[in-house]
């Protein structure tokens, strides 16, 4: 599943966007994990901020709250359109409340629409004005780079731009770079907008990138940090507390994920990325009944293909292939339906379905299209893992060479290459790989870890 949950930068106009969902970025009740055994963690240690005593704020305060205050404001939106369709400001609240909805609803049709709308915007606009940020955001979230360029560009000439909306336009170009790869660019461009604006949206870009770079220390620290601000909307604690989640996955630390997952489900009722997560924990904890189950719920009420590919890649280990095979064919029914409208949006996810539940050919069809058309390293690492099971060792290999020159400190990268090494006959090599991911994640090679499907690196 999609990893990072990079908050969305919108423009100043119309106020921030509510945060996309985690890469996936579940909520039902807190998991009782916490006698899971963490071998990074010793007896006495002190820890950091403990989630339990983490209270939300003003907000909606559940995810039906969010969904009803969504229906609400596209709805407002509506009517202020009609009103005069030929102003690009109202268009572009239209399609900022449809992109707020697909946010909760994940239907892709409102993005569809919300880009009919921006482009319209755009082309009513006096050039370089409009809705040029927007379009931006839209862009990268359905992994059109080059559009998103293009947008960027236009704002680039704008004679006197908002401070907030230049900060938006250095975080999106620093998303755009990290998607490309370039972790020295979206690192320069986080920290401009930190400079020119400083919004949690830019401190958890900043803060993740750190984690990206191999300072998760300091990444767990800064995400703590802006967890523990006081008077937070509930739907923006409980993504920060996921974000913490998935540096504790990152680590093997599944105990102290564990934690995070529950204050979310917490602070957060109903929202279904949380409760996948537990289940998640469930599955970890030896407690397979019990996330199938879990799983199973969360699947039925959110309709959600990268939930039916969690629940039937458990099935499948389980030995359950009959019904693996059903949830499977959900899913893939759910991707193609999303694939028909936006289908670089959905290629990494494809990919990953495929490899865990369908067609090895097939994902090395979709890994290379995401890889071509966003060449960062989890991109890369996903393509030489398609690659190494197409029976393609040494293209893996130097997949996973050019992925580690980006600087992306992952285990997952150097699982890869240990098993790559070990299929071309490189002991040696496969060896040191192997240590090299056992240092960033001790249970790198522990059989449960592939049970992480949501918050892996």
């Amino acid at each position: 599943m999609a990893r990072s949950a990079i908050l969305a930068a919108p423009s100043s106009r119309a106020r921030r966007l509510a945060w996309p969902a985690l890469l996936g970025l579940a909520v039902v009740a807190v998991i009782a994990v916490g006698g899971l055994s963490d071998r990074l963690q010793r007896a006495g240690e002190p820890r950091g901020l403990d989630p339990a005593t983490i209270h939300a704020g003003y907000g909606p305060s559940s995810f039906a709250e969010s969904r009803a205050l969504a229906e609400r404001n596209l709805a407002a939106a509506r009517l202020t359109y009609a009103t005069a369709p030929d102003e690009w400001l109202r268009t572009e609240s239209l399609a900022r409340a449809l992109i707020a909805r697909w946010r909760l609803d994940n239907d892709y049709a409102d993005l569809a629409e919300a880009g009919r709308l921006l482009d319209d915007g755009l082309a009513r606009a006096p050039y370089p004005s409009g809705p040029v940020l927007s379009r931006a955001l839209l862009s990268l979230t359905v992994h059109r780079l080059g559009d998103a360029e293009a947008a960027l560009e236009r704002f680039a000439r704008f004679v006197a731009p908002d401070s907030a909306d230049v900060a938006d336009a250095a975080a999106l170009r620093g998303d755009l770079a990290l998607q490309r790869g370039d972790l020295g660019r979206a690192a320069a461009d986080y920290a401009e907008a930190e400079r020119v604006g400083r919004t949690a949206g830019t401190s958890v870009r900043s803060a993740t990138l750190r984690a990206y770079r191999g300072d998760r220390g300091g990444a767990a620290a800064a995400l703590e940090a802006l967890i523990a601000k006081p008077r937070q909307q509930p739907a923006l604690l409980a993504e920060l507390m996921l974000q913490r989640a998935n540096l504790a996955y990152w680590a093997g630390e599944w105990a102290e994920a564990g934690r995070w997952v529950g204050a979310a489900q917490r602070t957060y009722p109903g929202y279904w990325l949380a409760d996948a997560y537990a289940a998640q924990q469930f599955a970890l904890a030896g407690r397979s009944a019990e996330a199938i189950r879990a799983y199973t719920r969360v699947a039925k009420r959110s309709g959600r293909p990268e939930v039916m590919d969690a629940l039937a890649h458990l099935l499948r280990l389980e030995g359950r292939g009959r019904e693996s095979r059903a949830w499977a064919a959900r899913a893939e029914r759910g991707w193609a339906q999303r694939g028909a409208l936006f289908p670089e949006a959905v290629a990494h996810h494809r990919a990953e379905h495929e490899l865990a539940v369908g067609s090895a050919a097939r994902a090395l069809e979709y890994a290379a299209a995401d890889a071509t058309a966003r060449p960062q390293a989890p991109n890369l690492v996903l393509l030489a893992r398609a690659e190494l099971i197409a029976g393609h060792p040494q293209a893996a290999r130097a997949l996973l060479v050019r992925a580690a020159r980006q600087g992306w400190a992952s285990a997952a990268l150097w699982t890869a290459r240990s098993e790559v090494e070990a299929a071309l006959g490189h002991a040696e090599a496969s060896a040191a790989a192997r240590s090299n991911a056992e240092a960033l994640n001790p249970r790198a090679f522990d059989p449960r870890a592939r049970l992480v499907w949501f918050g892996h690196d």
